[in-house]
């Protein structure tokens, strides 16, 4: 925890459940609860600014973020990687945390996860930038 900032908001979209997720693992780790439950306090949300600055017709009417991030950013998508949602994340890693998972297993998951997660965390940033008129 120490490694990250103390101030600053942090961008989410669907903020909502990144919050909920933040409150749980405060609940369930009490050492760090007041951290988290600050870095809750300072997340923001880009789905209400998304739904009111974009559409495009290949959303097909949905917000997700793997919907939203094609049509901002042509070729940055998430199609192409191992693990392609939220749902397949949560699998990959309690397949990764299983003691009968063998280790080069275990570091494709870990490739994959770490994929997923950049990608989340560059639709960010780029939609933030596309937001902002900074394209």
């Amino acid at each position: 925890m120490a490694s990250l900032p103390g101030t600053g908001a942090i961008i989410a979209y669907n903020a909502s459940f990144e919050r909920s997720v933040l409150k749980d693992l405060a609940a369930a780790v009490p050492t760090h609860a007041e951290a988290l439950l600050d870095m809750a306090k300072r997340t923001v949300d880009l789905l209400p600014i998304a739904r009111a600055h974009w559409y495009h017709r290949d959303q097909r009417g949905s917000w997700s973020i793997k919907a939203v991030l094609p049509t901002i950013a042509h070729g940055l998508g998430y199609s192409e990687l191992e693990v392609k949602d939220g749902g397949e994340a949560q699998e990959a890693f309690l397949e990764a945390i299983r003691a009968d998972c063998a280790a080069e297993r275990r570091w494709a998951l870990a490739e994959g996860l770490r994929a997923y997660c950049e990608r989340d965390t560059w639709a960010m940033v780029v939609l933030k930038q596309k937001l902002e008129g900074a394209t």
